[in-house]
């Protein structure tokens, strides 16, 4: 009984010092982590806009310059959340689609990457729902379709651009 006892406190006091050095380089590691999430945020909307970005900040609209605006959107997939940017013209014309963060299943997620022919069809408007991946598909369209009524019903540059 008293090895048992001994037992349990010892992995209690084990599990506390992980749990603490976890805590501490998660703290230690925020920052560099945050920007490097940044940073891929930036090449993700220097791809989609041709224009260098030094610095974007955190909110919806990311950039209005060049008759182009790009939004953050975020939706709900099968797997979880997702965060997309989306370059339009000010007619509400989607010119590019990149998945900034999502939680989908590997295999399901293969229609969210960079070079997905899917993520290229909204520049086309000719965009279906994928079989396999229906909700996540039916989600981005959605999230997508948010962003072009958003800019649609912004009217003019005058109205975007700060």
């Amino acid at each position: 009984m008293i090895a048992a006892l001994r037992n349990i406190g010892v992995l209690v006091a084990l599990t506390a010092l992980a749990g603490s050095v976890l805590a501490w380089f998660a703290g230690f590691t925020e920052d560099e982590v945050r920007r490097n999430r940044l940073e891929a945020e930036n090449r993700v909307f220097r791809e989609l806009t041709r224009v260098d970005l030094a610095a974007v900040g955190y909110g919806n609209l990311v950039l209005c310059d060049h008759g182009l605006v790009v939004l953050r959107v975020e939706g709900q997939g099968y797997g979880g959340d997702f965060r997309l940017a989306v370059a339009l013209d000010l007619d509400g014309s989607v010119t590019g689609v990149r998945v900034l963060e999502h939680a989908e299943t590997p295999g399901f997620s293969d229609i969210l990457g960079a070079t997905a022919p899917w993520l290229n069809s909204f520049t086309t408007g000719d965009v279906h729902a994928v079989t396999g991946a229906t909700v996540t598909s039916k989600a981005v369209m959605e999230a997508v379709g948010r962003a072009v009524e958003r800019v649609r019903q912004g009217g003019q540059q005058g109205e975007w651009c700060p």
